[in-house]
């Protein structure tokens, strides 16, 4: 079964920023005339493909689980992951660091597999994700995240 990603407006809001940085550097080349043609086209060009790379990830992100696997997927990153060696998920927690990143927003699952290896992703709901791999492997834990605010 396949699961698009969830995008909230954090993540929206820090594309189309970087989407911007990229634009204006883009423009700005073309507005100032002291560069050779040649600085141009090749400046260009790599800023150019930073940003393919970068839209290819927000629009590329989706996640699949087969009988066996589950299947990630967000542009030019990609892999699998044995449902067998997922040990616990951990749910509405948001992973800034320290893990591998597929999701784009925030309160999604950081999933714990192998030897103390962790994913984290953002699929549309998280319920849904989690009912339907708990049925291709009972024996994963399932938690859930609770933020502890200090008064």
């Amino acid at each position: 079964m396949k699961f698009t990603t969830r995008r909230d407006i954090t993540f929206k809001l820090i594309f189309a920023a970087i989407s911007l940085l990229l634009f204006i550097l883009i423009a700005e080349s073309f507005l100032f005339r002291e560069f050779s043609e040649s600085y141009v086209l090749v400046f260009d060009s790599i800023v150019g493909v930073i940003w393919m790379f970068i839209i290819w990830i927000y629009i590329d992100t989706s996640y699949y689980i087969s009988d066996e696997y589950l299947v990630y997927r967000s542009g030019p990153i990609y892999g699998k992951i044995s449902l067998k060696t997922i040990k616990k998920i951990i749910v509405d927690k948001t992973a800034w660091s320290g893990s591998k990143k597929v999701g784009l927003a925030r309160h999604g699952l950081l999933i714990e597999y192998g030897l103390e290896k962790e994913l984290y992703i953002s699929p549309k709901t998280n319920t849904t994700f989690v009912d339907y791999i708990k049925t291709k492997n009972p024996n994963i834990k399932i938690e859930q995240y609770e933020r502890y605010i200090v008064k």
